[in-house]
């Protein structure tokens, strides 16, 4: 059994690596599944037996990027509440060309579902529940979306401290956001 789900999983990873290699020259449009296949050295059955489709390759792997950084920052005793901005800004800097692909390919609603899921929002929640839950799992994927946009040139610190400040200071002043 080992040795089947490791050629699954190899299988899968050379898919995605290959793909997120292809797309920093490509758009993704322009790839064929045979030229995909075919740098991948995989055979085109064993793509359409792990995925539908291109799109679901890029999907699937944010989904177990995303499942990494939460069993990893969950798995640390250590770890403190307020830390947990900076240990995902952290994960997405370390997997920055990923992230970057799946911006230029407008695939971002993978990372804000995954964090709406991960702060549990569900649509049987409460109003003020929801309205919470949305607004910070929303919002930071809202930032995230920016620094890579901008070309993620703050560091993960820098980041937080910025996410910081916007809490404490911007937010308790929230009437001078707005033009008179």
């Amino acid at each position: 059994m080992q040795n089947i789900y490791s050629k699954e999983s190899y299988v899968e990873q050379k898919l995605a690596d290959t793909l997120i290699e292809l797309l920093k020259n490509k758009e993704l449009q322009d790839i064929s599944v045979r030229e995909l296949c075919d740098k991948a050295g995989v055979g085109r059955a064993s793509f359409y037996r792990h995925f539908q489709n291109k799109e679901d390759i890029l999907d699937r792997h944010a989904r177990s990027l995303i499942k990494e950084w939460t069993k990893e920052f969950e798995s640390n005793p250590n770890t403190k509440p307020w830390e947990v901005f900076q240990s995902l800004f952290c994960h997405i800097k370390k997997y920055q060309t990923f992230y970057e692909v799946l911006h230029k390919t407008g695939r971002d609603t993978i990372l804000r579902t995954s964090l709406r899921e991960k702060i549990g929002w569900t649509k049987t929640l409460s109003n003020a529940d929801a309205y919470q839950k949305i607004f910070f799992a929303d919002g930071i994927s809202g930032w995230i979306e920016e620094w890579i946009e901008r070309g993620m040139k703050e560091s993960p610190d820098k980041l937080d401290q910025m996410l910081q400040h916007y809490f404490t200071d911007i937010l308790s002043h929230l009437d001078a956001l707005y033009i008179q």
